[in-house]
């Protein structure tokens, strides 16, 4: 090869690289744009619900979800709820503070109850399974399992996995779906109503727990 055509041909390659990075930076452009695109999507579609995507016993709990950004609320209740009983020992855990019938940990289990049932029916709903779905019965979840054995900081850890599932799950959900709308406990209620709901039965009860734990 002649130094005239080693010179094309390396002149060749640097075009052909240019194009190249030309191209991955449209790529990537297109990429940035279309993740802003399906973020605000999302961010619209989970706004606050309205009243008729609920039934009325619900609204105590989305009423407790406070202004801001959705997911950052999900998410900072993890901290709140290792915060809460950090310094919580396991006889202050199954102390019963009267009028009240439940112990610190069974309120826990109850919340994990809670979080699986509401996740179920919203993960259901969200896919397209419209079936109707029956109510929650909460005495026999806490009868029928063992709140004394487990200790507070294994029944925390597992509330706090449940919560980091569902918002994995919750971050997937195409912005649609949102408004996908099933029976439960023989109401309809969306998508969007399950999702507040999660946020809002927890901030009730932490209001009710802070007050018996003197926090």
């Amino acid at each position: 090869m002649s130094r005239n055509e080693a010179l094309a041909a390396i002149a060749a390659i640097a075009r052909s690289l240019q194009l190249h990075r030309a191209r991955k930076r449209i790529e990537d452009l297109f990429f940035t744009m279309e993740n802003v695109r399906i973020m605000s999507r999302q961010n619209e579609a989970c706004r606050r619900p309205e009243s008729e995507e609920y039934f009325e016993f619900y609204s105590n709990y989305v009423s407790q979800v406070p202004p801001g950004d959705f997911f950052q609320l999900l998410n900072g209740q993890v901290a709140e709820l290792r915060g809460l009983f950090e310094n919580v020992n396991e006889e202050q855990a199954l102390t019963l503070h009267a009028p009240y019938t439940w112990t610190c940990k069974q309120v826990v289990g109850h919340l994990i109850d809670a979080e699986r049932i509401f996740a179920n029916r919203l993960h259901r709903f969200s896919a397209g399974d419209l079936q109707p779905l029956p109510g929650m019965d909460q005495g026999p979840y806490i009868t029928n399992n063992d709140y004394v054995a487990p200790s507070l900081r294994s029944l925390v850890d597992e509330l706090v996995h449940c919560r980091q599932a569902n918002a994995l799950l919750l971050r997937r959900i195409k912005p649609e779906s949102w408004d996908n709308c099933g029976i439960a406990s023989g109401h309809p209620i969306t998508v969007r109503a399950l999702a507040y709901i999660l946020i809002g039965h927890i901030n009730h009860h932490l209001k009710i727990l802070r007050q018996r734990l003197g926090k």
